[in-house]
């Protein structure tokens, strides 16, 4: 019985070490910034500081809903604890966005916080997870661990609150506000 629950231990160490290291190799893809820079989430990502990757798109109305409650709580915090970064890609396709258009409209926003190119397909590769619906928010904690997605429009409370989680282990919530072609039955 002992062997065996060690044999388990041991079984599921190395598949903790391999998805960990699945998610670090995803994290050094490079994305082109908005000045044309190369930038992968591995800067960001278990520097010590939760990070907030926000997957949205200019012409999603949601999308645009939650964009200042985004601006705001970076600007509270990254000089602290956490950091937003946008991943960007085009609306309805899934594309890569146009960065003259996106830098015309990050300044008319008053975007504060990085924002890199992707289009759906590199968003999940990235990520580690699908990108199959926008907005959608991730949280990395601190020490760099994936802990929760959120599918819908995330406001400031939303996430002050994801950032005291302590829990580390992955979750899935709904935001109350979702676009309709993507609301679960």
């Amino acid at each position: 019985m002992m062997f065996k629950s060690i044999r388990i231990f041991v079984c599921s160490l190395i598949l903790l070490s391999f998805s960990q290291t699945a998610f670090s190799e995803a994290h050094n893809i490079i994305l082109e910034d908005l000045d044309g820079n190369q930038h992968s989430l591995d800067e960001y990502i278990g520097k010590g500081k939760w990070v907030v990757v926000n997957i949205w798109a200019t012409a999603c109305p949601y999308c645009r809903n939650e964009l200042f409650d985004l601006t705001v709580f970076h600007e509270g915090h990254h000089n602290k604890d956490a950091i937003v970064i946008g991943l960007t890609l085009d609306w309805p396709s899934f594309g890569f966005p146009d960065k003259d258009y996106l830098a015309n409209f990050a300044l008319d926003y008053f975007i504060n916080y990085p924002l890199l190119m992707v289009d759906a397909e590199l968003a999940s590769e990235v990520i580690g997870k699908p990108v199959n619906m926008i907005p959608l928010t991730f949280f990395y904690n601190p020490e760099g661990i994936l802990v929760l997605r959120i599918n819908g429009v995330v406001n400031e409370e939303m996430l002050e609150q994801a950032i005291k989680k302590k829990d580390s282990s992955y979750a899935i919530q709904w935001a109350e506000q979702i676009p309709p072609e993507f609301k679960p039955e």
